[in-house]
C-alpha cells in the first residue's frame, strides 16, 4: 500500500510542480525582465552542481536504511543515522566552504558575460542560494530515512503542499518589489521549515535518534562501491541539463539576456524529460526479471520495441505539436521577445525523445550489470558538450549553444548507446527501429502536416483559447489515426482496459 501511495504522490507532485512552474514563470519573467531572469537562472544551475557533493551516497541510504527497517534492527538503523548525519554534515560544510570561494570570485568568473552591477546581484542571490544549499545537505540524512521507511505522506505530502506555498509566498515576494532576492529568500525560508518537518518526524515519530557511539565507517567502501557509477551518471546529467547556462555567462559577452531565454527553452526541455521519465518508471520495472529469465535476443527486442513504442507514442506527440504550435505558445507564455527559446527547445527536445524511447535497453543493461561502461560514455559525451558548446558560442551565442547541445546527446543517445546496445545486448537495430516506427510513425506525420494546414486558419489569434483548440484537434486526429492504423492490440487493451474497470464498477459494462 506504502508504494502504491509512492506512485500517486509521484504524479500528484510532479503535476503540482509542472502546474505551478508553468504559472509561475510567465509572471516571474515578466517582473524580473529578461537580464534578471538569465542572472536568477545562472545562480540555480550554478547551485546545482553543489548536491553533486551528496556523491550518490542519497541512495545507498536508503537502501540501507531499507534493510535495517525491513529486520526491525532499531540499533543498526540509529548507529547508520549516526555516520550518515556526520557525513552530510560534513558534506554541507565543505559546500558551504566551497561557496565562499565562488562566491568571492563570481567577478573573474563571469566578467565576459555580466557587468558589474549584474555580477553584484549575482553574489547577493548566490549568498542566498548557498545557504539554501547548505541546509538541504545537513539533512539529507533525515529526508532519505524517510523515504526509506516509505513514508510518502511525508515526504511527497511535505513537498507537495510546500511547493504551493512557496510559489503563493513567491508572488507576494514580487508583487512587493523583493524582486529576484526576495523569490530566493522565499525558497530559504520554506526549504528550512520543509527541513525541520523531516527531522522531527525522524526524531519523534520514527523514534530514530542518531547514534554517535562506537561508529563504524567500514560501511562507507561498500558505499562507495555502490555510488561510484551512480555519481559518475549524476555528474553527466547536471552537465548536460546546466552547463550551457553557465558557460554562456562565462564566455558570451553581455550574456544576461541570452541566458534568460535559453533558461525558458531548457525549462520547456524539462517538462519534456519529467513527462518521459515518468512514463520509463511505471513501464520499466520487470525488466529486471526478464534478465533473470534468460531470455533469447528475440525476446530483449520485443520487450525493447514494446515499451520504446508507448513512450514514442507519446513524446512523439508532445514533440510535433510542440513543432506546429510551440512558437505560439512561448509569445503567449514568456513574451515575443523570448521567441527564440522556441528553437533551443524544439531542438534539445528531439535527441532526448528518442533517449527516453529507447531507455529499456539501458535499463537492461543496468539489470545485465553492464551499465559501467555507459556510464563512462555518458560523462565523455558531457566534456564533448562541454567543448563543442565552448567553440560554437563564438559563432553565435545562443545558436551556437542550441547546436553543440544536439550535437553532444545526439552522438550519445542516438549513435553510441545504440552500439551499446546491438554490441552488449545483440539488438538489431533495423528490427529495433521497424518495429518502434511501424504505425507511429506515419499518424505522427499525418498529424503533423494536418496541424500546419490548420495553423494556416489562424486561430492563434484567439490567444490561449485558439492555442488550445489548435492543439485539441491535432492531438484528436493523432488519436484517431492510432486507434485505426497506428496501434497494435496490445497497446489499445493498455489504453481501453482501465476504461472498461471503471464502466464495470459502474455497471455500464458487465465484463473486462
Amino acid at each position: 500500500m506504502n508504494r502504491k501511495a509512492g506512485v500517486i504522490f509521484s504524479y500528484v507532485l510532479m503535476f503540482v510542480e509542472i502546474c505551478s512552474t508553468m504559472l509561475f514563470t510567465p509572471f516571474l519573467i515578466r517582473t524580473l525582465g529578461q537580464a534578471e531572469y538569465g542572472i536568477y537562472h545562472l545562480i540555480l544551475s550554478v547551485l546545482s552542481y553543489f548536491t553533486l557533493l551528496d556523491l550518490g551516497v542519497g541512495s545507498s541510504v536508503i537502501r540501507y536504511m531499507s534493510k535495517y527497517s525491513a529486520e526491525k534492527n532499531k540499533n543498526a538503523q540509529r548507529s547508520f543515522m549516526g555516520v550518515t548525519t556526520i557525513y552530510y554534515l560534513i558534506i554541507a560544510a565543505v559546500a558551504l566552504l566551497i561557496g565562499l570561494v565562488v562566491r568571492q570570485n563570481l567577478s573573474s568568473i563571469f566578467e565576459t558575460g555580466l557587468t558589474v552591477a549584474e555580477i553584484e546581484l549575482a553574489r547577493k542571490l548566490f549568498s542566498i542560494a548557498i545557504c539554501n544549499t547548505v541546509v538541504t545537505l545537513a539533512t539529507s540524512a533525515f529526508s532519505n530515512a524517510i523515504i526509506a521507511h516509505e513514508h510518502f505522506m511525508v515526504s511527497k505530502g511535505t513537498t507537495i503542499i510546500m511547493t504551493i506555498v512557496k510559489v503563493l509566498l513567491s508572488v507576494v515576494a514580487l508583487k512587493m518589489g523583493m524582486s529576484s532576492m526576495g523569490v530566493l529568500a522565499v525558497h530559504l525560508i520554506t526549504n528550512c521549515i520543509t527541513r525541520g518537518i523531516y527531522v522531527c518526524y525522524v526524531l519523534f515519530k520514527l523514534k530514530i535518534t542518531p547514534s554517535f557511539k562506537n561508529i563504524q565507517f567500514s560501511f562507507l567502501k561498500e558505499v562507495a562501491s555502490y555510488s561510484s557509477f551512480i555519481l559518475l551518471q549524476l555528474i553527466a546529467s547536471y552537465i548536460n541539463s546546466m552547463s550551457d547556462q553557465i558557460l554562456l555567462g562565462m564566455f558570451a559577452k553581455g550574456s544576461a539576456v541570452i541566458i534568460g531565454i535559453y533558461s525558458i527553452g531548457a525549462q520547456i526541455l524539462q517538462y519534456f524529460k519529467t513527462v518521459g521519465a515518468h512514463f520509463t518508471g511505471v513501464l520499466m520495472p520487470g525488466l529486471v526479471r526478464l534478465v533473470d529469465s534468460k531470455p533469447t535476443r528475440e525476446t530483449y527486442e520485443n520487450e525493447m520495441i514494446k515499451i520504446g513504442r508507448i513512450v514514442f507514442m507519446v513524446l512523439g506527440l508532445v514533440w510535433c505539436v510542440f513543432l506546429v504550435f510551440g512558437k505560439d505558445f512561448i509569445c503567449m507564455w514568456a513574451g515575443e521577445e523570448n521567441s527564440q527559446a522556441y528553437i533551443v527547445a524544439l531542438a534539445l527536445m528531439f535527441p532526448t525523445l528518442f533517449g527516453y524511447a529507447q531507455g529499456a535497453g539501458y535499463q537492461l543493461l543496468q539489470a545485465m550489470a553492464k551499465h559501467k561502461l555507459p556510464a563512462i560514455i555518458q560523462v565523455c559525451s558531457a566534456v564533448v558538450h562541454i567543448i563543442l558548446v565552448i567553440i560554437l558560442m563564438k559563432w553565435n551565442a545562443l545558436y551556437g549553444t542550441v547546436i553543440g547541445s544536439f550535437i553532444a546527446i545526439f552522438l550519445c543517445d542516438m549513435v553510441v548507446m545504440n552500439l551499446m546496445y546491438k554490441k552488449q545486448i545483440g539488438i538489431r537495430l533495423s528490427v529495433l527501429f521497424g518495429g518502434m516506427f511501424k504505425g507511429t510513425l506515419p499518424c505522427l506525420a499525418t498529424a503533423t502536416v494536418l496541424g500546419f494546414a490548420l495553423k494556416t486558419l489562424n486561430f492563434s489569434r484567439f490567444g490561449w483559447l485558439g492555442f488550445v483548440v489548435n492543439c485539441g484537434v491535432m492531438v484528436a486526429i493523432y488519436g484517431v489515426t492510432m486507434l485505426l492504423y497506428g496501434m497494435n492490440d496490445y497497446e489499445k487493451n493498455l489504453l481501453f482496459k482501465p476504461v472498461k474497470k471503471i464502466l464495470k464498477k459502474i455497471h455500464i459494462v458487465k465484463e473486462v
